[in-house]
């Protein structure tokens, strides 16, 4: 099982994959740093996770 990260830039939207939580949150983190709007995280079980739920997949 994957988590999905998807956000959205002036050129269209990305979607992308990863295999742990921690290496989610690095690139969902990465993509707001490069100025990403609507970055989200889904996780295996389908729960939708926004920029200030993040933490959660970190603990």
């Amino acid at each position: 099982m994957h988590y999905l990260i998807g956000g959205s830039n002036r050129f269209g939207r990305v979607n992308l994959s990863r295999a742990a939580a921690g290496a989610a949150v690095k690139k969902a983190k990465e993509l707001l740093q490069d100025g990403y709007l609507d970055v989200r995280i889904s996780t295996p079980e389908g729960r939708i996770l926004l920029p200030d739920e993040f933490d959660q997949l970190e603990g």
